[in-house]
């Protein structure tokens, strides 16, 4: 199924900043998805708002991932100028998801739709990977909507969903003392909309991915979980706070590789060359991955095959550690132990290649939030 955050914030045209300055504030906030939502504004200043939040992302490593609302035109317009989003959310009177699959650019984009009923939940088109389910209650920022579902609609509706790998959304009028029931009744994740400006978007992410852990934990007790994310994201320190809590051992592994050749990585990369150094990855990796650990990768690791055949075979739960670009370049920049370290474009250009293969795996999303803290939470989840 796919990977979805806590929270998924939608942009509002009501709402003093323009809609490209909203997807960045949220970025910055450390959501890695927004949903561009334009409404009422007419389709050319929402294109130019759109390209603008995706030549942004773009060129910030590909944070935040854009899910274009209702609009396949102006998605396909923005694929044509190579922008394509990450996905559209089509609703019950706009293209049909299978239609919008076949448009240019379009073909691997994520899919949504809304679902208001046990009729939308048993028929949501085969091309849709993740689904609206709503309204959970009434709400201000959309006229004509359908009867408020409550909980125990949300959670039929969540069944039905799950049933065919579609991933549920709770959406309408959610406040933050829903988020634990909401998580507990299936919901991936919450789309928020007014109870962003009511809170720090932050501070109700955090919260929202608390009750989500302790609802589905992402590792069970006693299992082995290798950590990724960019280099900068905090796996190692993370892995250091996490380990005792759990009972594990500990494994850095770009120390581990450090320790057995006597080489920093910036020097094997140098000397040898990234190919090299990834084979190297991949050996000394299968080899520590006989017992449980709580494993910190490379930054690049995920993206090498080897890497994620090994792990995904030896039974590890895999952690994304989704921490902004921004946060990340600050912490390794001019440190000669990293080989990105030097160049700022290059680091951000890999970062955004890479994306395409932390944004399949279940997600922490630090957001302001130190090692001690989410260590602490993630293994609360298992009491």
């Amino acid at each position: 199924m796919i990977q979805l955050p806590p929270i998924y914030p939608l942009t509002d045209s009501r709402r003093a900043a323009s809609l490209s300055e909203q997807v960045k504030q949220f970025g910055e906030a450390g959501f890695p998805l927004v949903q561009f939502r334009g409404k009422p504004l007419d389709a050319k200043a929402q294109y130019e708002e759109l390209i603008t939040s995706l030549r942004q992302a773009h060129d910030n490593g590909g944070w935040p991932m854009i899910c274009v609302n209702d609009r396949a035109d102006l998605a396909l317009l923005a694929a044509r100028e190579g922008f394509a989003p990450w996905g559209l959310h089509l609703g019950q009177m706009d293209l049909p998801p299978s239609e919008a699959r076949r448009l240019p650019g379009l073909e691997r984009v994520h899919i949504g739709t809304s679902t208001h009923c046990q009729t939308d939940w048993a028929s949501v088109d085969s091309a849709c990977d993740h689904a609206g389910v709503g309204p959970f209650r009434a709400t201000s920022t959309k006229t004509g909507h359908a009867a408020p579902i409550g909980l125990e609609g949300l959670r039929r509706g969540a069944a039905m969903l799950h049933s065919r790998g579609i991933a549920p959304i709770a959406i309408g009028g959610v406040r933050l003392d829903d988020f634990e029931p909401i998580f507990q009744a299936g919901a991936e994740s919450i789309a928020l909309i007014s109870e962003l400006d009511r809170s720090d978007p932050a501070e109700l992410c955090w919260a929202a991915q608390g009750a989500r852990w302790k609802a589905r934990p992402p590792f069970r007790r006693g299992q082995g979980i290798a950590l990724v994310g960019s280099s900068g994201s905090g796996k190692s320190t993370l892995a250091s706070a996490l380990g005792p809590r759990l009972g594990l051992p500990v494994l850095d592994l770009d120390a581990h590789i450090t320790e057995i050749t006597d080489h920093s990585i910036a020097d094997i990369f140098e000397i040898r060359g990234e190919a090299e150094f990834r084979q190297l990855e991949v050996e000394v990796l299968r080899s520590n991955l006989g017992q449980p650990s709580v494993m910190a990768l490379g930054g690049g690791a995920w993206a090498s095959p080897g890497v994620r055949d090994a792990v995904i075979a030896s039974g590890f739960a895999v952690l994304w550690i989704a921490e902004t670009p921004e946060a990340c370049w600050s912490r390794i920049a001019a440190d000669p132990s990293r080989p990105l370290a030097k160049d700022r474009d290059e680091f951000l250009r890999r970062h955004r290649m890479r994306m395409h293969h932390w944004r399949e795996l279940p997600m922490a999303l630090p957001l302001g939030h130190g090692a001690d803290e989410i260590a602490k939470r993630l293994s609360a989840a298992l009491d």
